[in-house]
């Protein structure tokens, strides 16, 4: 037969005592790991425009097309095509750059109001 032991009068509480004293930790780790999530995924949305946006200036020397490819290379995110910075005409041999930027509120407002992500690409041209 198994009893169960009664806990003294003085360890009650203790439970939620414990619980109310780790809680709000818990839920500030989780609240980071949310808004970390976030911009981690517009830093990939971000820098892919870019690949894009330089790959097409590479290959039509457009800036009208290769900004078009950018703003496309991230559907997830509402960028236009003044988020999109390009380094200037290819010349074969040459390198262009692509620089997107974004700036988007976050997500709970915790850690900061907003967040600005940059992504660079480059491509060489005509190669």
């Amino acid at each position: 037969m198994t009893r169960s032991k009664a806990r003294p009068k003085g360890e009650r509480g203790a439970v939620a005592v414990e619980f109310a004293l780790v809680a709000p930790i818990l839920l500030l780790i989780i609240v980071a790991i949310v808004e970390f999530s976030f911009f981690y995924n517009l830093q990939i949305s971000v820098t892919q425009a870019a690949r894009e946006a330089a790959r097409t200036m590479a290959v039509t020397n457009d800036s009208g097309k290769a900004q078009a490819a950018g703003v496309a290379g991230a559907p997830s995110i509402s960028l236009s095509p003044g988020n999109v910075g390009l380094s200037g005409s290819c010349s074969p041999g040459a390198t262009v750059e692509a620089t997107v930027t974004f700036n988007a509120p976050s997500l709970t407002g915790f850690f900061t109001p907003s967040l600005t992500v940059t992504g660079q690409g480059a491509m060489r041209c005509g190669g």
